[in-house]
């Protein structure tokens, strides 16, 4: 009996000692993240310099896979396909994890169910603008035009189901006003029509907004976050001016194939946290418009499930269409 008792044990101890020694030896070799967005972005320039501070922490290359298209789906599925051992995250953004499960009929992943959630990453408010030879002086003016002439103001955005665009969405819902939506292939073409006076509104990531604010070439009427951006704290947000609950950023964090060991989230969690305390990476991401939040695993998943609720209720309120 004592026998065969020690057996039992001795198995169990040695189905546990794989788990254990890859904890204990992580990392071993060179981590993936894949993100799906192209190279000189927010998301691209911020990971880009988290993953070279990670690479020193770690002893090991941590580098940026771009894989993009399908507004980010392409990148997920990768991951969602990956072993679950730490060495392949997704650089997951919003679109992806909180938009398209609400606009798209099949993705090709469940963001809930195929990942588990590591560390948010960042957090950059959209600006809402107009050119400096808008008539519009304030965000005030600005909507009681729109309240007054339904129709007449015409908002760009680089994308339907952006952020932006759900933005845009969401002012319209809780004001009663109407805008016209321009859709635009891209941040660039959109700035040049609202500078040559043919758009007249356009909601932008800070970081694309505030080069253009210092040159004198546009306006910044309100920063889209619950409070004011800390790159541009003389802006007023939406929600100052009689719209509570108004909170729209672009966020995005690090997510590892469903399975993957709490111990290796745990040190991914851990070393990325310690990397944004570190004085050169806070200032670097102040000057790009993004927010430093700190997060556990856990507040970063909660905050996904609120972010996607947020944004289904805009899609079926909007009554926008499945793709």
């Amino acid at each position: 009996m004592f026998c065969r008792l020690a057996a039992i044990l001795s198995a169990a101890l040695l189905a546990l000692l794989p788990f254990g020694a890859t904890a204990q030896s992580y990392p071993s070799k060179p981590i993936r993240i894949v993100l799906g967005y192209s190279t000189g972005g927010t998301a691209d320039n911020l990971g880009r310099m988290i993953t070279e501070k990670l690479t020193a922490a770690l002893g090991q290359s941590v580098l940026i896979d771009n894989r993009p298209g399908a507004s980010g789906n392409i990148a997920a599925q990768i991951v969602s396909k990956a072993a679950p051992d730490g060495y392949t995250l997704l650089f997951g953004n919003t679109g992806e994890l909180a938009i398209n499960p609400h606009l798209m009929k099949d993705m090709g992943f469940d963001p809930a169910a195929d990942f588990v959630p590591v560390v948010l990453i960042h957090n950059v408010p959209l600006g809402l603008i107009v050119s400096t030879q808008s008539p519009y002086g304030s965000f005030k003016e600005f909507l009681e035009t729109a309240r007054r002439e339904p129709g007449k103001i015409s908002f760009a955005n680089s994308g339907n189901g952006t952020p932006a665009h759900l933005a845009v969405e969401m002012l319209m819902i809780r004001t009663g006003v109407k805008m016209v939506h321009v859709p635009y292939k891209g941040a660039a073409p959109a700035m040049v029509d609202l500078l040559g006076g043919r758009i007249d509104a356009y909601f932008l990531g800070l970081p694309g907004v505030m080069p253009h604010v210092r040159g004198g070439k546009v306006r910044l009427l309100a920063v889209s976050t619950a409070e004011r951006a800390s790159g541009s704290p003389e802006t007023p947000t939406v929600a100052e001016h009689g719209i509570p609950g108004f909170n729209f950023s672009l966020w995005g964090g690090f997510l590892a194939p469903a399975g993957t060991p709490a111990e290796i989230v745990a040190r991914l969690n851990r070393e990325v946290l310690q990397v944004l305390t570190q004085p050169d990476v806070r200032a670097q991401m102040a000057a790009q418009g993004s927010e430093v939040i700190r997060t556990t695993p856990q507040e970063f998943g909660r905050f996904i499930q609120q972010e996607s609720k947020k944004y289904a209720e805009i899609i079926k309120s909007g009554n926008l269409k499945l793709q």
